[in-house]
């Protein structure tokens, strides 16, 4: 069935064929009569008036049915013109939503009002009750209540973006062991239903997704795990590493640098610790007094020149090919292969075997490192245990920055001959044509493309030539275009937080649509003011670039690495009213024609759950979800107000004014309209950690409460009246008349996040 309806060999079959099967045994399991008319009509209500159901995602886990939720779908796929009847009918061309309505570039994906949605599948089970994963009817509750958007205004709905769910290396999503569906995502009810195996039922998930309308992208990785079954099956993808040969090329040179140790460090002292020394290096340890400790440490420092020419010797291209050559004839070995036979994922089928034996062999892949290393990683010693090898790493100045490093259990794709700066073009066509195939084998309308933040940075490239473990910009270029070549409309987002301003790099370097951005990270500096500057530089940038070929940089609300505690940003932080302030800020300081910018969230930020997506980064587990109702209210009705006015979504945000305690004001406009957008707001957050000095320059994080401000006033802008307020009032925004018989609004008080939106005309 898979084959039939996902295989390469069947690409002209009609896929909704399959899809209707499918869709049918689920009828078949959950059918409507189960449903009472009352509900039916309730559902069918909302769901009509909104284009999807407007529920926070924990009363969808608590009340929703799945017979419910295949009723609403079946509205939502309605809508979209390709299911009539109780059929689906589509062609396989048109299961994107992007195909269906002719889209020929990427330009849907920048569009001011849009939002992207990080999702976990294993998180969307109900982690307030079980750590179970989320299955495929979870998947679909999602799909339920996720946010239309307003095509009149060319908005898309919400754009589904995934983060990896391949099976985990340490539980963590960014640590794939292979390009399978893990299956702690298996629904086994599913599969009994459908034929569907793990990988099916994302598959089948991600087109019913699209069928809906919903744009979907994936996290895509320049690294891998660290023994992944991509490694074990192309053992040159990787550099690796002969621990056996580096331990003994250590010894000899131990030995030498005891014969040349000062006279006055006694003889036996000195072979003492020689002999300590080498037992560390296998992983042994243990304390030693002051005296001996002075004696190790010296030939711990005279040993690094001596790790650092053994590692960078080992890592030259012709050691690494005896190396790659050897890691493959082991793994032959094991799985009974011939020496020089091609294979892929799916002929791994003694991954631990082969694991045990390349460590026995002393053979490791060679890790990532930190964000500033340059060059290769120095093998060091083996761990404590001594289950593993330990790696310094150095950044291009030659300091030791091992202590920034966190990936050392991933392993880069070996893209570039560092000795030389030479390009390794059969890894590079590799890659590439692996993630042509995910994509080919999901239908992705997009990629985010992680790990890539320095890639240009002199920590990462000298003179245009790379130096590190990272992705070269020639690489992404290569993948970008290609993915543009096959698909028109595919979205391309590069995890770059603005660290120098490399905008042209990303985006006519390396073709890139859209920039993770620094809003997470400078959360505390981002005020109204701090905000339209941002979207003036894009703006100034964009001036000169078509409609589709305009860059994006993402105003992110929350993302993946928010809540990590080297960042610490994540919105929960700013207590409910600033978490909803922070929503509306964003939504209501667009940028205008050249400066069009989308808006990042993470499952669970609608209704205001304080901390759960670092949870389910590192376990595949559900995550824990707040039951806030009236929070996902207003969070819904900014939303949803802000798509039906091309005012906002078209138009450019101008402060008038911005006081240090917090008051500030804007006018929202486009021409040649004569309604205008008025917005009055207290910007201080009512709780915020602010990054500070002290006299010294040492950082520390201090929590900063804000405070109301009074007596305020605005004086309306040329020749504009007031014509209305409005405001939110349950699900969504209204409005109500106001008289003013003068030029000026007066604020007696405005408490901290609090915001004003009036409708201006032009007399």
């Amino acid at each position: 069935m898979l084959e039939f309806l996902f295989g390469k060999k069947n690409q002209e079959d009609a896929k909704d064929i399959k899809i209707n099967e499918i869709y049918s045994n689920l009828k078949k399991e959950y059918p409507f009569d189960k449903i009472s008319d009352e509900r039916k009509k309730e559902l069918s209500d909302l769901i009509d008036k909104y284009g999807y159901l407007p529920y926070p995602y924990i009363k969808a886990l608590e009340e929703l049915s799945p017979q419910e939720i295949l009723f609403g779908l079946e509205k939502k796929w309605s809508a979209n013109g390709i299911f009539k009847d109780g059929k689906f009918s589509f062609e396989n061309k048109n299961i994107s939503a992007l195909a269906r309505n002719n889209v020929n570039d990427s330009s849907w994906i920048k569009k001011e009002g849009h939002n992207i949605k990080l999702i976990n599948l294993a998180g969307l089970g109900n982690g307030n009750v079980t750590k179970t994963p989320g299955k495929f009817i979870d998947w679909l509750r999602q799909l339920l209540i996720l946010p239309t958007g307003n095509l009149e205004n060319n908005i898309f709905n919400t754009t589904m973006y995934i983060i990896p769910f391949h099976p985990r290396e340490f539980g963590c999503a960014y640590l794939p062991k292979s390009s399978e569906v893990s299956e702690a995502l298996l629904d086994k009810k599913i599969e009994s239903l459908t034929g569907l195996d793990a990988k099916g039922q994302v598959q089948t998930f991600i087109t019913l997704a699209q069928l809906a309308g919903h744009p979907v992208i994936y996290d895509i990785l320049p690294q891998t795990g660290r023994f992944s079954k991509a490694v074990l099956a192309n053992p040159e993808i990787a550099r690796w590493f002969d621990i056996n040969i580096l331990s003994t090329e250590l010894d000899k040179n131990i030995d030498k640098i005891a014969k040349n140790l000062p006279k006055s460090i006694d003889e036996e002292d000195i072979e003492l610790v020689k002999n300590i020394y080498k037992e560390s290096l296998s992983g042994s340890a243990g304390d030693l007094s002051a005296h001996y400790k002075n004696i190790y440490d010296t030939f711990d420092s005279l040993m690094d020149e001596a790790k650092k020419e053994l590692s960078n010797v080992m890592m030259k291209k012709e050691n690494q090919t005896k190396i790659n050559k050897r890691a493959r004839d082991i793994i032959a070995k094991i799985h009974g292969f011939k020496n020089n036979q091609k294979l892929t994922e799916d002929d791994i089928t003694k991954q631990i075997d082969a694991i045990q034996e390349l460590i026995k062999e002393g053979l490791w892949p060679a890790p990532g490192g930190a964000w500033c290393s340059a060059g290769v990683p120095v093998y060091d010693k083996m761990s404590e245990c001594g289950g593993y090898p330990t790696f310094k790493h150095y950044d291009y100045k030659g300091d030791d920055v091992t202590g920034f490093a966190n990936l050392d259990c991933q392993t880069p794709y070996y893209f570039c001959f560092l000795e030389d700066g030479s390009f390794n073009e059969p890894v590079i066509d590799y890659f590439i044509e692996y993630m042509l195939n995910l994509q080919q084998e999901y239908n992705f309308d997009g990629f985010r493309v992680d790990h890539i933040d320095h890639i240009v940075d002199k920590v990462s490239e000298s003179h245009g030539r790379p130096i590190s473990y990272r992705a070269p910009r020639i690489v992404l270029n290569k993948l970008n275009k290609a993915m543009k070549a096959k698909v028109p409309y595919f979205g391309t987002l590069a995890e770059y937080m603005l660290w120098d301003d490399f905008l042209k790099e990303y985006h006519k370097g390396m073709s890139f649509d859209l920039l993770w951005g620094n809003d997470i990270v400078s959360q505390c500096e981002k005020t109204p003011e701090k905000i339209t500057e941002d979207n003036q530089h894009l703006a100034n940038y964009n001036v000169n670039y078509k409609k589709g070929e305009k860059l994006s940089i993402l105003k992110t609300y929350n993302n993946q690495d928010g809540e990590f505690r080297c960042i610490d940003q994540y919105p929960g932080q700013l207590g409910e009213n600033g978490a909803l302030f922070k929503w509306f800020k964003y939504k209501f300081l667009p940028g205008g024609k050249f400066a069009q910018r989308p808006m990042l969230y993470v499952d669970g930020d609608e209704s205001f759950t304080h901390r759960g997506i670092e949870s389910v980064i590192g376990e595949e587990i559900s995550m824990p979800r707040e039951n806030h109702a009236d929070f996902y209210r207003k969070f819904n009705a900014i939303d949803m107000f802000v798509k039906s006015q091309p005012i906002i979504t078209d138009g450019e945000a101008q402060i008038i004014s911005q006081d240090d305690d917090g008051f500030a004001a804007w006018i929202i406009s486009k021409e040649p309209l004569k309604i205008s957008f008025l917005v009055v707001v207290n910007y201080k957050y009512e709780t915020e950690k602010v990054s500070k000095c002290d006299e010294d320059g040492n950082s520390y994080s201090e929590i900063v409460n804000g405070e109301p401000v009074y007596d305020k006033h605005i004086h309306l802008p040329g020749d504009y009246i007031i014509e209305k307020e409005h405001y939110i009032d349950g699900n969504e925004f209204v409005s109500k008349a106001i008289e003013c018989a003068d030029s000026t609004l007066n604020f007696d008080k405005l408490e901290p996040c609090e915001f004003r939106v009036y409708e201006l005309k032009k007399a």
